[in-house]
């Protein structure tokens, strides 16, 4: 039986996923860099009978008026040619003085960053932006890497404008150099930014169950996210809130500020207040970050006792900082300004100031623990340009690169310190046939000479140039990662499960059996772009599966239960109208512990699972195993 569903399985795959790439490669475009000037719209037909009809009835009148939002907005998107010009422009301005930096800063709707004599001409474009506070210009500038009075650096401009493009709260941005006379050594520098509408309410009502959400990303235009969720059980008459603020850059430091708050019905709480700088940049020179954590919570271990549930109390304190180095003096074809060598360490101390007695912890697992960490490593990042990955015809950066490092420290656990050491190399870029990232790591604890808790853990991303198939645009995407845990201890708290929330694991699995110290899941998607629209909505249908399996120490992997998981969904991606992106998604599982076999589960769930690897070197962590790895 496994044999026959592995096969059906292994068939349904191949001639999804890759007999309709086969089928469509012909009309591979040689650029996977699509834009809107290239790509055939399939017209809309409901749009142009309403528009056609508008004055026939009131109804008409309302859906033109309130609903259809003029297409000349997505006329002024930037061509892939236009982009690569204006880029090579900066290289020729490379060493002129900036004179002036000037922020033009647009509300979401009606605008755009190539024609800025464009305006709103619908009610309900104008009445979302009089809803909107437009980002202050002071905050888009606080993400530019250079300053008025500096020589113009085309590397930092084109990293600014990636670091203001990655901001939620910017859909366009768009910079531009312009001499002020031809003979000029100075520049001014233009910086065009359209924003997102940010405000994100949500309302969800279920088994006597109401769920109140509002979420601003933008909050009063300063670029904070803050958000906020209630939850009114009307049963129990209990309640619990959640709340998050969020400061991406403190002042043009990139220093970020979070501050966390959480209470739910049993009155179990999180506080979390963190500091942190990443290495935001292949440019940034240092990072370091500060977090200060408290937790109550429950957590089922099983047993024999018949004790359903242990209550637990947490404080963490984490602290740590990394420098980075020029690998290389000058640039050459082997090294150049993004290639760094790194140093960093890390200190952090977890306290259980509430946790399960030895007769459910007998191997003292959840204990108090300090741990010291070292790492040193080098690493080479870039970004490219693309789109039709995430998003319909929008730019996204694409992080490729090569990291090599090792982290080694001391753990003190239960009385006794232990030797950590482990190795992470990591390479990814494009090549003929699509996207290909891979990270390989590895790492062991070291006891009186003998190795402990060792871990092997590969990833592997990839996905495919975009293709076509008549008026449509398709992307294979695959994800697998393999966790092997070798001499691990055998105990609930230091085991894996195909859960959603113990990455990696299945989407809407969420049983704590099986148990085991290793497991491979591999995911595969079948993504469209499609030329249709409903009222500006365009249709993209998507199908997704997940196939795992997870196995003991001692057990073969290869001979475990196969679990799997089909999914058929669509993504419903807003061109015309001012409301957000959503999906909807039926899967099918083949089992699920406790619940049962052949479910099937409704979803109105983000299907984009799909994360890239980060070729950043900065924080000393430990290999991920499962959600209790501190990192």
């Amino acid at each position: 039986m496994k044999t026959l569903v592995l096969k059906l399985c292994l068939l349904f795959i191949f001639c999804v996923f890759f007999g309709v790439t086969s089928f469509a490669q012909k009309k591979q475009p040689k650029d996977s860099i699509i834009t809107q000037d290239s790509i055939k719209v399939k017209e809309d037909k409901l749009q142009n009978f309403v528009e056609k009809n508008k004055n026939n009835n009131k109804f008409n009148k309302f859906l033109y008026k309130y609903l259809v939002k003029n297409p000349r907005s997505q006329e002024g998107e930037e061509t892939t040619k236009q982009f690569q010009e204006r880029h090579r422009s900066l290289k020729k301005m490379e060493g002129k003085i900036i004179r002036n930096i000037h922020i033009i800063s647009q509300d979401p709707f009606g605008y755009s960053v190539l024609d800025t004599m464009q305006k709103p001409d619908k009610w309900v474009e104008r009445a979302g932006n009089d809803l909107h506070i437009r980002t202050k210009e002071f905050i888009l500038k606080n993400y530019l890497l250079q300053e008025e009075g500096e020589a113009l650096d085309s590397l930092k401009i084109e990293e600014s404008e990636r670091l203001i493009r990655s901001q939620r709260f910017i859909r366009r941005v768009r910079i531009e150099a312009k001499t002020i006379t031809s003979s000029s050594d100075s520049i001014d520098l233009y910086v065009y930014s359209l924003d997102a509408w940010t405000i994100v309410p949500g309302f969800s009502y279920s088994n006597k169950k109401a769920n109140f959400k509002l979420r601003d990303k933008n909050f009063l235009g300063l670029g904070h996210d803050f958000s906020n969720t209630y939850r009114e059980n009307f049963e129990t008459k209990a309640n619990s809130f959640k709340t998050n603020y969020r400061v991406p850059n403190i002042e043009n430091t990139y220093i970020s500020l979070d501050v966390d708050y959480d209470v739910n019905e049993a009155n179990q709480y999180t506080k979390s207040i963190s500091l942190n700088r990443n290495f935001f940049s292949p440019l940034t020179r240092w990072a370091g970050g500060i977090r200060l954590n408290q937790r109550t919570f429950s957590d089922s271990i099983p047993n024999t006792l018949e004790i359903p549930t242990q209550h637990f109390k947490t404080s963490l304190q984490d602290y740590w900082a990394a420098i980075s180095l020029n690998l290389f003096k000058n640039t050459t074809f082997f090294g150049s300004r993004t290639s760094k060598f790194i140093l960093s360490a890390r200190y952090f101390n977890q306290q259980y100031l509430n946790s399960p007695g030895p007769e459910l912890d007998p191997y003292n697992f959840y204990s108090d623990q300090k741990f010291l960490l070292f790492g040193v490593g080098v690493a080479q990042r870039y970004y490219v340009q693309d789109r039709f990955i995430k998003n319909y015809n929008i730019v996204e950066d694409i992080p490729i690169g090569t990291t090599l490092g090792i982290t080694s420290g001391i753990q003190n656990k239960n009385g006794s310190n232990r030797f950590y050491i482990a190795g992470r190399a990591a390479i990814g870029n494009y090549f003929r046939l699509g996207y290909l990232g891979t990270e390989l790591q590895y790492g062991t604890f070291y006891s009186h000479g003998k190795s402990e808790q060792s871990l092997l853990s590969i990833k592997t991303n990839y996905f495919t140039k975009l293709f076509s198939y008549r008026n449509w645009k398709f992307r294979n995407f695959i994800w697998s990662d393999f966790i092997f845990g070798e001499n691990r201890i055998d105990f609930y708290g230091d085991q894996v499960t195909l859960r959603e929330e113990d990455t990696p694991g299945i989407s809407g699995f969420n049983s704590i059996e099986p148990l085991g110290t290793k497991k491979w899941v591999t995911n595969f998607e079948l993504q469209s772009y499609s030329p249709y629209s409903l009222l500006g909505f365009r249709i993209s249908p998507f199908i997704n599966s997940s196939i795992a399996l997870i196995g003991k120490e001692n057990e073969n992997l290869f001979k475990s239960k196969l679990f799997t998981k089909i999914g058929f969904g669509i993504m419903f991606t807003n061109d015309y109208l001012v409301f957000d992106n959503f999906q909807i998604s039926v899967a099918w599982y083949n089992s699920i512990p406790y619940e049962g076999n052949n479910l099937f589960k409704f979803n109105a769930v983000d299907n984009q699972d799909f994360q890239y690897i980060d070729y950043e070197f900065g924080k000393p962590k430990l290999i991920e195993y499962n959600s209790r790895t501190i990192n």
